[in-house]
């Protein structure tokens, strides 16, 4: 699938945004084939709670449903969509409800789509609980609707590879460095302050431990959601890009 992400100062999710309506835009110059898809997905919170959010839009410029899921669990809670216009429900199998709606962006007099809102924001709702609910906009990929998440990453399972990527952040967290380098593709490179450097084994990566897995480097690792991860060059990404894994392991990490 091709996919582009939102990186670097906020300023840039204008081009992003630019980017995914483009692709949406009915004029199109060659049509999109039927079972084509775009997958948007958003990052945010449902009242104190960490969420990412994937909503499917078809050939035809329609949402048909999508997922989101939990940073403290990472299970996908499925979506079907309902009510469209100038915004969206989903509905989940269990009764919940998430009403959306594009977030403005100070602008006045034209109705709020991809192309000029900065997120999305609404409530969560099940029987008398509700939450708000805040998202922005982190990243666009198209492909066929049967597509494997991380395709251009490796052959094996989208569940089989975020295990190893979740393994690996666990095994960080915890300082365990065994455990953490089962999980490398060696030589690792390393960037930091501009400067990039190689380890080349787990013997290495454990002697450098403090280097590498700095209280930074640790704070990106904890914060990031290894899930849905963003994809580029046959790389998977976590976070803003503290670590890249390939379909061996972890590959860069970017020290803050």
């Amino acid at each position: 699938m091709n996919r582009n992400r939102r990186s670097g100062p906020k300023h840039l999710l204008a081009a992003l945004i630019l980017v995914f309506f483009l692709v949406l835009a009915v004029g199109t110059t060659e049509a999109q084939p039927a079972d084509t898809v775009s997958r948007v997905t958003f990052s945010g919170t449902i009242g104190q709670s960490r969420i990412g959010l994937t909503l499917v839009v078809n050939a035809a410029k329609v949402i048909t449903g999508g997922h989101y899921f939990y940073a403290k669990y990472l299970k996908d809670i499925p979506l079907k969509a309902g009510t469209q216009g100038a915004g969206v429900i989903l509905y989940e199998p269990d009764g919940g409800q998430l009403a959306l709606g594009f977030k403005s962006n100070g602008s006045t007099g034209q109705p709020l789509n991809f192309e000029n809102s900065t997120g999305m924001e609404g409530r969560w709702m099940k029987g008398p609980s509700s939450y708000p609910i805040n998202l922005q906009m982190e990243g666009i990929s198209e492909g066929s609707a049967d597509a494997r998440w991380y395709e251009a990453v490796t052959s094996e399972s989208d569940a089989a590879f975020e295990t190893r990527v979740q393994c690996f952040t666990k095994a960080v967290l915890a300082g365990d460095r065994t455990a953490a380098a089962r999980y490398v593709d060696f030589p690792l490179r390393v960037n930091r302050n501009g400067k990039s450097r190689t380890i080349a084994s787990a013997a290495e990566l454990s002697s450098k431990w403090g280097q590498v897995f700095s209280p930074a480097c640790l704070d990106a690792i904890r914060n990031a959601m290894p899930h849905d991860m963003f994809v580029r060059n046959g790389q998977a990404m976590l976070g803003d890009g503290v670590a890249w894994f390939g379909p061996k392991g972890a590959q860069v990490i970017n020290v803050p």
